[in-house]
């Protein structure tokens, strides 16, 4: 078996390959084009596995050479720094260490989504994206009347009663020209989102698993798809727990010589599955008695703070148990604290 590391960029990629025994037998910079790839490839005299760093633009290297190599592995990224931390660090460093990585089957593994996933995810991503230009244009129109001392009556600045009242305002030159751009631009952006609202409500009406999770407090049909492009394959999870952990909704320990020390959640994982469960939790305190009974039950005994983010955990355990086991969603699971 040859072993290929590939420190991979955008332009070009530096490959190093090793035969079982870790004997070099090729390495260089290679331009990031299919054919060049693929004839590097070529030529070994046994089969070639390749392994590679995750990054944005890995699917586009996958398609390129998957014809060319028996099997190509996705690697963790911060998880394979802690592993080979060194104090020379380029490029063919980088790719070498990869390569023997491979060959002693160290290398911390990474999930690699299909095409349908990957697809599914860039459709919410880009509708989660609209949504925060859209917040942050926004909030420069607070901004300006927060500057220039002006309050409005309305709840909705920008409903039809406050768009009236911000067209009546009175500011300076420059103010009320940033005003009208900003406005503009938030109409233009609500335009999209309201294109995408429909993509994603199409695609949810033909995914029997979106109408399952839109079952489970806090969740609708948005959430539920954005639930699905970052979760991906369920069974890849080995539990509840190792899905936690991937969203970032455990907190953090620290444990040497007898003595633990714990901390806030770790943030590690996928941060729009961790934000779109505390949005969840958030809602289902507001919809549904069990969770706001669950929630206020360790509110007495922690901080608030603390409660929510147990309460998305709770939501997102039932999501796992829907997504594997095709479960119903049962209140039940707020009994237990």
């Amino acid at each position: 078996m040859i072993h290929v590391g590939v420190d991979l960029h955008q332009a070009f990629c530096y490959m190093t390959a090793l035969d079982s025994t870790g004997r070099s037998l090729k390495a260089g910079p290679v331009e990031n084009k299919p054919a060049a790839l693929r004839k590097w490839l070529k030529g070994f005299s046994e089969p070639v596995t390749v392994a590679v760093e995750a990054c944005s633009f890995w699917p586009a290297f996958k398609e390129a050479i998957e014809t060319e190599v028996s099997q190509i592995h996705l690697v963790h990224p911060q998880r394979v720094k802690a592993i080979a931390s060194a104090k020379l660090k380029n490029d063919r460093v980088d790719s070498a260490t990869l390569a023997h990585l491979l060959r002693c089957d160290l290398l911390p593994a990474a999930w690699m989504a299909d095409r349908e996933t990957r697809e599914r995810r860039q459709r919410v991503r880009l509708r989660i994206s609209l949504g925060q230009h859209r917040a942050a244009l926004k909030n420069q129109v607070h901004a300006i009347l927060h500057q220039h001392g002006k309050r409005s009556e309305w709840s909705d600045v920008f409903g039809k009663q406050g768009r009236a009242w911000l067209k009546k305002l009175e500011l300076p030159p420059a103010a009320r020209a940033a005003m009208n751009t900003y406005c503009a631009l938030i109409d233009e952006v609500s335009g999209h989102i309201e294109k995408q609202q429909r993509e994603i409500a199409k695609m949810a009406k033909a995914d029997p698993r979106a109408k399952w999770l839109a079952t489970i407090p806090g969740i609708g049909v948005y959430s539920a798809m954005i639930l699905l492009s970052e979760i991906g394959e369920v069974q890849r999870f080995s539990n509840a727990k190792a899905l936690f952990s991937y969203a970032g909704l455990v907190p953090w320990v620290r444990e040497s010589a007898g003595k633990k020390s714990r901390g806030g959640i770790s943030r590690c994982g996928s941060p729009r599955l961790r934000w779109v469960m505390v949005e969840a939790a958030h809602t289902a305190i507001r919809c549904s008695p069990a969770a706001k009974s669950y929630f206020e039950r360790i509110g007495k005994r922690k901080h608030r703070h603390v409660a929510r983010v147990a309460l998305a955990r709770k939501l997102l355990g039932a999501a796992y148990a829907m997504l594997r086991d095709g479960a119903c969603f049962d209140e039940s699971i707020f009994a237990a604290v």
